[in-house]
This record gives structure tokens, sequence and C-alpha cells, in this order.
């Protein structure tokens, strides 16, 4: 009895000291970036091409045949957060991200420049440490780009362009009502927020001017605006209705680039350490300085409506995945993040 007695006591000492670690671990994991790569104990759905584009072309159905020129079918991907699945979730529904150039937002591996934005990552760290003011993290749809070059700036091109227009009303006539249906996501604008990069983040503001009845929030890391853009924005900052309407919504702009003595470095060793084949990262740096004055109309437009938004500059920051995924958070914490958002963002600096 007493040998069962220690040993019991053993065993429920060495259960302590497990605890112990595992919750000192939780509590030491570092807040900075880079953020972890991958899944971070969510799931991931590839959703069936068959069901959201127009995959049997025929000569005799001359609109789905124009429709695959377009906007060619691609795998688009879910992320889930693990709270999903877990039961006292089960009745819970979620914000919903979009995300372009949903290829480099997670996995390094599947990066063009074999490197992510870690967004996953982000989230569940921001999650973690109660930095953020919803429930459980969103729902991120992952949509990729085109496969070129030449198809991306189609895609995500300024917004009198026909195939962006097309790519606009497959996010919100096609994707979002698929999303509605097939996940429990929470209805409304003001849970439905689109991101991205250079031409993404061009794309996102695209969203949430065409269809304000259903995007609530964009967020930009260093944007490619063009005149078509820019245009759109200051058309609604004149109009009283539109210009009310605007000043709802959720707004982050980002860029990098030279400023006063700290410029961009033309070569980071860095950016060709990566977890892929795809070695050779030219990282842009001329891209955020050169992009600067577009960004500024945007800006200018914005402020003469009156509309609150967030914008940030990182000194130096480079045009690439590496560079996004080392602010990541900043976003993150805007669209979803407490009151006292310079604070959170202060436990980065």
């Amino acid at each position: 009895m007493c040998i069962m007695m220690n040993l019991i006591g053993i065993i429920s000492w060495f259960s302590c000291v497990l605890i112990w670690r595992a919750e000192a671990y939780t509590d030491s994991r570092p807040l900075l970036p880079p953020f972890p790569n991958g899944v971070c104990s969510g799931s991931v759905v590839t959703l069936p091409q068959d069901e959201l584009y127009s995959t049997k072309s025929s000569p005799f159905n001359l609109f789905s045949s124009i429709e695959n020129i377009m906007l060619p079918p691609r795998d688009v991907k879910v992320w889930m957060p693990a709270e999903y699945h877990k039961p006292e979730f089960r009745t819970h529904r979620f914000p919903v991200l979009y995300c372009h150039d949903g290829q480099n937002a997670m996995e390094d591996a599947d990066s063009w420049t074999g490197s992510s934005w870690r967004l996953v990552g982000a989230l569940t760290r921001l999650y973690e440490r109660d930095l953020l003011r919803i429930e459980a993290p969103p729902i991120v749809v992952l949509v990729p780009c085109g496969d070129s070059f030449q198809r991306r700036h189609s895609e995500y091109g300024d917004l009198p362009h026909p195939v962006s227009q097309a790519h606009g009303d497959f996010m919100a006539t096609k994707l979002h009502p698929y999303i509605m249906n097939r996940f429990r996501v929470k209805e409304g604008p003001e849970h439905c927020a689109a991101l991205g990069s250079s031409l993404g983040g061009q794309a996102s503001l695209q969203l949430l001017l065409r269809y304000p009845k259903i995007f609530g929030a964009a967020a930009c890391l260093s944007p490619c605006f063009q005149a078509g853009t820019i245009a759109a924005v200051v058309s609604k900052s004149i109009s009283p209705s539109e210009r009310e309407d605007l000043r709802s919504k959720t707004i982050y702009i980002d860029n990098g680039g030279d400023v006063d003595d700290t410029r961009v470095p033309v070569i980071d060793v860095m950016d060709h350490f990566t977890m892929n084949d795809r070695w050779w990262n030219p990282g842009y740096w001329w891209l955020d300085t050169t992009l600067q004055p577009m960004i500024d109309a945007v800006r200018f437009a914005l402020d003469q409506a009156g509309v609150q938004y967030r914008y940030e500059k990182f000194p130096g920051g480079r045009h690439n995945e590496r560079g996004w995924a080392q602010r990541i958070h900043r976003p993150l914490l805007h669209l979803y993040g407490k009151e006292n958002e310079n604070e959170s963002v202060n436990m980065f600096d």
C-alpha cells in the first residue's frame, strides 16, 4: 500500500511539473514575427472546382467558355481554426477573411518565393494571447491568383479592367455565397474582410468599393493602387451617401520603402533561404518607394472624405512575402484587435 501511495505521489508530482512546463512554454513562446508556419492546429479543405467554376467548357456553351478564359479554375482553400470543430463552438458562427494571393498566405512551401506571410500563425498567436476582440479566429479563404504574372496583373488590375471586374464578381457573387452556405459564417459586411499585398491590396480595396453590402473591411499591404481605383475612391468621397458608407468601413494601408536615410537594401541574402526550390527572390526593393505617390493619393481622398483608416509606414521594408511576414500582425490587429490597438502593437516593438 505504501509503495502504491508513493507511486501515486510521484505520478502526481510529474503531472504537476508537466502542466507547469506546458503553461510556461505557452506563455514564453515569442510574440515577435516571424510567426509559426503552416495550419497551426487548424484544418484546411480544398473547395471542389466544379462547384465554383464552369469546368466543363464546350463550343456550345459560349458563356462558360468565356468565363474560363477570364478566370481559369483553380484550387481555393479554406482554413478553419481549431475552435471551428470544438464542441463548445458547434453553434458559433465565424467571421470570414478573404486572402488574395492565397498561395502565399500560410505555407512557406506553397509560396512562389519560398516564404509566406504566415498569416495563420499570426492569427493563432494573437488569439492565444487574448489580443483579439472576437471570440475565435476567423475562417480564412485562400484565393490563389492566376498561374502567370500577366494573368495576375489582369485579375488584380485597375477597376475598369474587364478581367478585374470578373474577379470581383466571382468573389462577391459566387465564392462568398458558397462560403456562406457551406461554412458557419456570420452574416453582414462587418464580419467580412479582404486582405492582399501589392496588386492584391488593390483588389481587396476594390471589393470594398464595389460591394459595400458584402465587404466591410480591407487590408492593403504595400498596395499598388492604379488610376481607376484612385478615381473610385475620389468619386465615393464626393457623393454624400457613398461617403457616409465609406466612413463605416475598416481600412488598413501600409508600405515600406525608402524613408530619409533608411534605404531598402538592393539585396537581402535571407530572401534566398527558402522552404522550396524557389530560391530566387528579387525582393523588388524599388517598388514600395515607387508606389508611394499612389498610396498618398488614396490617403488624400480618404482624408478629404473624413474616412477613418490606419496607415503605417515601415522604413526600409521590402516588397515581398518575407517583408510582409514581418508585419502581418499589424493589419490583423486593425481588423480584429481590441480597442487598445496601439497598446497591442507596442507589444511587438
